[in-house]
């Protein structure tokens, strides 16, 4: 929700101007109970397009632009994010995120 999600993209942002487009909760689809993010709002060339989420339910749609993580509940030891620099750093010179995400999200690894 954007109430956290601001503040989080903000702390990310670091006032860089990177993160210029943001989209929140009420942006998604509800959809049987799940909120559905519809990545095609973003752009329509999914090639170089990530969603990081714990909900599977919310990527549903783009399976292969996702990368699965497991929920934060205030643990300052929490290294997931962390852990995930290496892998978006390489995806930088990716021609298409899905040929690498599609191979992490159906081995179901949390990071």
């Amino acid at each position: 929700m954007e109430i956290y999600g601001s503040a989080v993209a903000d702390k990310l942002d670091n006032s860089r101007s990177i993160l210029k487009r943001r989209y929140y909760r009420q942006h998604c689809t509800l959809e049987l109970g799940s909120y559905i993010k519809d990545l095609s709002v973003v752009h329509s060339d999914l090639s170089s397009i990530v969603i990081l989420d714990n909900s599977p339910g919310a990527y549903r749609s783009h399976p292969d632009n996702a990368i699965p993580i497991k929920s934060w509940f205030s643990d300052p030891s929490d290294t997931a994010l962390l852990n995930l620099l290496p892998m978006l750093d390489a995806l930088r010179f990716t021609a298409d995120v899905r040929s690498v995400l599609s191979r992490n999200l159906h081995q179901h690894r949390l990071w």
